[in-house]
């Protein structure tokens, strides 16, 4: 009886997971070590459109960038430059902010 021939030949999934035997034993893979989750919320903002296009473009010609994480950034390094100008963290708000337009 002829043997079966494979015909996929090489495994794709060998490029992506690693060989996990060594030396004619079985190595099993470390569990990924626990990571605090971070719980995240949905900010909406209004901005101008030419700004809009800027961070499109921005994030579609920077490889591994999206949105989310350029918005983040962003925002996280501005908090950063006014708490230093400020000398301090602002403290706590004392109630929710209130949306619309501003009155003055």
């Amino acid at each position: 009886m002829a043997t079966r021939r494979k015909t996929i030949g090489s495994n794709p999934l060998d490029a992506v997971i690693p060989d996990l035997k060594i030396n004619n034993s079985v190595k099993t893979p470390l569990p990924p070590e626990p990571t605090e989750k971070v719980i995240k919320e949905r900010l909406t903002v209004h901005l101008s459109v030419a700004l809009i296009d800027r961070v499109k473009n921005t994030v579609y010609w920077t490889p591994g960038l999206t949105l989310a994480s350029l918005a983040e950034t962003a925002l996280q390094q501005l908090v950063e430059q006014l708490e230093k100008q400020r000398g301090e963290p602002f403290p706590p708000r004392k109630e929710n902010l209130k949306g619309g337009r501003p009155l003055n």
